[in-house]
């Protein structure tokens, strides 16, 4: 903590990007000018604006003991220096305030980009893409750019999980990670949609809903198309655009699938379907329904042998062998699950193994 003996004297006081402004002591080596390293350092911590989420009743318990710490070495100083004691104390007064407050006692300053500024990076989207870009993004190397991440989902979805959510196996928000923790600390985060990009320019146009008329909606659209009233525009700049939106699902142009199916990719589609089911049982349940209504209501039929059809049929047979016997004891007779799947095998990608048994589970 004391200088070394190549670099007498007191630390000289920087400013990081990040701190405030800090204004080096004095270079003489005495002890009132340890004493004003210490005390600008303090001052400077003490009149920090707070940036970013609050701190927790812990952490400011622990800023007020080291703060009460630097402030009585401070404090002695001018005592020691007029006693001709060492200044080492009086350094590390200095440098635990200096490191409180943000600012680079030693020296060192924050890793910079090549260009001399901080490029702005835009990353489109939520998902896999752009998780793993952002989770192997380093806070040091993040703080070389000025991050916006733009999505119109707020949240990361562990989508191999999902299918366990169709009868409520798994909780949704147990797969859901926000991107605001996700990313905290290296970007911003926006929820808006993307409606174009301008790459002459370097622009991306976005557009968000405000909020409804009525204080109580929730179910309003919140990024609308066309032009609507009430929707927000607006552009972001940038120079490095990321572009992980995802892709849509593919029916393969099969007649029917857009109008008569449900598609399992979101969170809202697990819950379209647990609603369905649900709604199919209740009324089959109603005493006007006959045995033709109940077989033809309790037939349901998941296309796709992969590992989503697969996990999706299995979470529901689950529900029929188990819950639906309890809740639902008249209509388990008529309850149908068909699997369909153009190739020989389930789970075709996997190893020949897992496919047999699969196909003798079920």
């Amino acid at each position: 903590l004391a200088p070394s003996p190549h670099q007498p004297g007191p630390p000289r006081v920087s400013s990081s990007s990040s701190g405030p402004a800090a204004v080096a002591s004095s270079a003489a080596v005495d002890s009132s000018g340890a004493a004003a390293t210490a005390v600008t350092a303090l001052l400077a911590l003490v009149a920090r604006p707070r940036r970013g989420r609050q701190r927790s009743w812990r952490a400011e318990k622990a800023a007020r003991q080291c703060i009460n710490a630097a402030v009585a070495v401070a404090a002695s100083a001018v005592d020691l220096g007029a006693s001709g004691k060492s200044v080492e104390v009086l350094v590390l007064g200095a440098n635990v305030a200096g490191s409180l407050a943000g600012i680079n006692v030693d020296g060192r300053s924050p890793k910079m980009h090549k260009s001399g500024r901080r490029p702005k990076v835009v990353v489109l989207g939520s998902g896999w893409g752009a998780a793993t870009f952002m989770k192997g993004l380093s806070k040091e190397d993040a703080e070389m750019y000025d991050i916006k991440v733009i999505s119109p989902r707020n949240f990361f979805l562990y989508t191999p999980l999902l299918p366990a959510c169709t009868m409520g196996s798994v909780e949704e928000r147990s797969i859901m990670t926000p991107v605001r923790r996700l990313i905290e600390g290296k970007a911003e985060y926006l929820e808006a949609k993307c409606e174009s990009i301008e790459t002459v320019n370097k622009v991306v146009r976005c557009c968000r809903a405000v909020r409804p008329s009525r204080s109580n909606e929730v179910a309003y659209d919140r990024f609308p198309e066309g032009d609507v009233e009430g929707k927000l525009i607006f552009d972001i700049e940038y120079d490095i655009l990321v572009y992980a939106v995802g892709a849509q699902t593919n029916d393969f142009n099969t007649p029917g699938v857009q109008e008569h199916s449900f598609f399992f990719k979101e969170v809202q589609d697990a819950q379209k379907v647990r609603e369905k089911i649900t709604d199919l049982f209740e009324m089959a349940s109603l005493p006007n329904a006959t045995k033709e209504d109940k077989d033809r209501l309790l037939s349901f039929v998941i296309v796709g042998g992969g590992p989503t059809g697969v996990e999706v049929a299995a979470d529901f047979a689950d529900f029929c062998e188990r819950d639906a016997i309890e809740l639902y004891p008249k209509l388990v007779e008529h309850i149908k699950i068909s699997l369909i799947n153009t190739g020989d095998n389930l789970l075709s990608t996997y190893d020949q193994s897992i496919s047999k048994t699969c196909m003798e589970v079920f």
